[in-house]
């Protein structure tokens, strides 16, 4: 009988030794670099419902001093799988508990193509907000036009148009129209989508020189694509709100640099911003894109214009 040779026995149990350890670290590792993303993901989809109620003041000094008006602003509700009708109205419950005078909504009320269901469903949560304040509209690229039709939307804004209508929000797709707020006149004016092709400010403002830039008058602009400022820096406004970034949709963390965002001045994405000398609001919006946002929250903005 031969001896054992134990030094191949010795070999092969450091090897199965070993192919069991790699395994095990394979799993590890595995696991350790799965968790980050795993995290992040369900954090981002919480985020995305993380409603936050905003306040801002905008001074205005043409205004009488002992006057104020408080706008709720909303954009971007994208309604759709991602954003539910439930989560839109607890969004304008909560900005009407802030009391304003006017509601302003600055387009992207959905996402693709809704059925005539969630149309219908839409158009009861805008009229209760109608009801309550008056409500005023411009619409956003995926609310239909050539822009949303190349990418699973509606080919034109009417179906959209008509949801407004119907629930009494004054649709202004480059119109203007004039109302008073808290006894204040105010013009507002909306324009059509920049992506969609449809913003024609020369339709529905005027032009102003240079000399003429602060008028004694309240005309507010509503443009859903921040872009647009560069399109009506010669007509006469005197607050432009706007939404579409989201925010950016995704923040780097313990910065204000969002490099998703989809306008060309990613200096400015969120919030109150000079423009050569006139006031320009961006909203984060209340929905979103695929149920995700990273360090900026879904936000309802509350403004208060006053001359101080």
């Amino acid at each position: 009988m031969e001896a054992p040779d134990y030094h191949k026995e010795h070999t092969k149990r450091i090897q199965s030794s070993k192919k069991k350890w790699l395994r095990r670290s394979w799993i590890s590792n595995a696991i350790k670099f799965s968790i980050p993303p795993i995290l992040l993901g369900g954090y981002s989809r919480y985020e995305s419902t993380w409603l936050e109620i905003t306040k801002t003041v905008v001074r205005l000094p043409f205004l009488p001093s002992q006057k104020k008006i408080k706008i709720l602003h909303l954009s971007d509700l994208h309604l759709s799988q991602a954003t539910s009708i439930n989560y839109i109205k607890h969004s304008f419950a909560e900005g009407l508990k802030e009391k304003p005078h006017a509601c302003m909504i600055t387009g992207d009320f959905i996402t693709d193509r809704p059925n005539d269901e969630q149309l219908d469903a839409l158009k009861n949560c805008l009229a209760k907000i109608s009801k309550k304040v008056p409500t005023f509209a411009s619409l956003g690229n995926h609310d239909g036009g050539t822009w949303a039709a190349a990418r699973s939307g509606f080919s034109s804004p009417e179906k959209i148009k008509n949801v407004l209508k119907a629930a009494k929000v004054r649709i202004l797709h480059n119109e203007r129209a004039n109302t008073y707020l808290n006894g204040l006149p105010v013009t507002v004016t909306g324009l059509g989508d920049m992506w969609n092709t449809e913003c024609l400010p020369r339709k529905c403002m005027a032009r102003i020189g240079s000399d003429q830039r602060r008028r004694p008058h309240l005309n507010i602009l509503l443009s859903h694509n921040p872009d647009t400022k560069n399109l009506v820096n010669e007509y006469d406004w005197a607050l432009m709100l706007s939404g579409h970034t989201h925010g950016g949709q995704f923040r780097i963390p313990f910065s204000n640099y969002a490099p998703l965002a989809p306008v060309s001045d990613l200096s400015h994405t969120e919030g109150l911003q000079d423009f050569h000398g006139r006031p320009h609001f961006i909203t984060r919006g209340i929905g979103s894109l695929y149920g995700v946002r990273v360090n900026c929250r879904p936000e309802a903005s509350i403004l208060e214009l006053s001359r101080s």
